[in-house]
């Protein structure tokens, strides 16, 4: 893996330093390499070695660059029915479009003007044997494109029985600062609303870091989204429940939003398996009524554009982010000048 990886840099550097550069660069992996590179008894869905991606390696050495990259395996090729050249040509066509004008693919009119949303999710940075835990944040502020933001090294992170990193206050301010101070960076002003959506419950300190955070911000709302509640429904037809399907338990104020299922528009369910919902939990912190949260995370559902599906199961907020941190843990991430924040470096 390493050889191909030294191929596929030189090449790229070649590219870099050309008078025209590309918009993207195509990386065509062969079958030969995918076999050389995959282990014994794994298919070839992920090519890793000692811990280390192919995907997201490629992806670091673009984004060094400065051009977006995009993959292309045989299987990408290898097309049996409609369904399948339909998807993987719209995946590519908007994948290429997202990259080739750095971003902006569509927008949309469901976010308000003075409203800040971001995704907060944990990744642990290799460093000659010692983890050293950062957050990455997948930051949607306007409605037209995925920001991220790659905290500093973040002090005093716990874990709970469940293995979920928690905040310490200092840890929570400073996470908390970085989103705002971006945010006004790019609009000029600090929003009049900030919603943080985070995979693990708020601990006391991150409420308090968060709140120290975001003053002079008029509403601020916590929220807690899991992705394996032991919650089901069975509606007595031949589909499952619908995509947008609300179960509320208003005593304790969580929620079971079903954010798969079966789509009215498609008159049909596409999915493989029996789809379960998510668990949103707003927090004691929350200043949004309930069902205006659950509206919010299903319209996040839709804003991934890295994938051609209906919408995806996490809110784009939280999936993204543990998606880009998969990818800046890798071993050489360290090697780069400067992380970018634009999402189509890392899709």
């Amino acid at each position: 893996m390493e050889r191909f990886l030294k191929l596929v840099r030189k090449d790229i550097e070649i590219i870099e330093r050309d008078s025209v550069q590309p918009n993207a660069i195509i990386v065509c992996i062969p079958q030969e390499v995918m076999d050389a590179c995959t282990p014994e008894n794994q298919d070839h869905a992920r090519i890793q070695s000692e811990g280390s991606d192919l995907r997201n390696r490629i992806k670091l050495i673009g984004m060094e660059a400065r051009i977006p990259t995009q993959l292309i395996k045989p299987s990408t090729l290898a097309i049996r029915t409609d369904r399948q050249r339909a998807s993987r040509a719209w995946n590519l066509t908007v994948g290429l479009l997202y990259k080739s004008q750095r971003g902006h693919p569509w927008k949309t009119r469901q976010i308000e003007d003075g409203h800040c949303y971001a995704g907060l999710s944990f990744y642990r940075e290799r460093d000659e044997g010692d983890d050293v835990i950062r957050a990455a944040l997948a930051h949607v502020f306007h409605g037209r494109d995925h920001i991220i933001l790659q905290s500093d090294p973040l002090p005093d992170i716990t874990e709970d029985e469940n293995g979920s990193p928690h905040l310490s206050y200092e840890a929570a301010r400073q996470v908390g600062e970085q989103i705002l101070e971006y945010y006004e960076a790019q609009k000029g002003t600090r929003p009049s609303r900030f919603v943080l959506h985070k995979p693990s419950i708020f601990w006391d300190e991150e409420r308090e870091g968060l709140l120290d955070a975001t003053e002079g911000v008029r509403d601020l709302d916590l929220v807690w989204v899991r992705r394996r509640p032991k919650v089901r429904l069975f509606p007595p037809t031949d589909y499952p429940a619908m995509r947008g399907t609300l179960l509320s338990v208003p005593d304790d104020d969580v929620h079971y939003l079903y954010t798969s299922g079966y789509v009215s528009e498609e008159t049909t369910y596409q999915g493989s398996g029996v789809p379960s919902p998510i668990e949103i939990r707003p927090d004691e912190i929350c200043e949004t009524p309930s069902l205006e949260i659950c509206k919010e995370i299903l319209f996040f559902t839709k804003l991934d554009w890295n994938t051609s599906d209906y919408a995806i199961r996490m809110p784009a907020t939280v999936s993204v982010a543990k998606r880009v941190g998969t990818i800046l843990s890798e071993v050489d991430t360290e090697s780069i000048s400067e992380v970018r924040p634009q999402y189509f470096y890392y899709m």
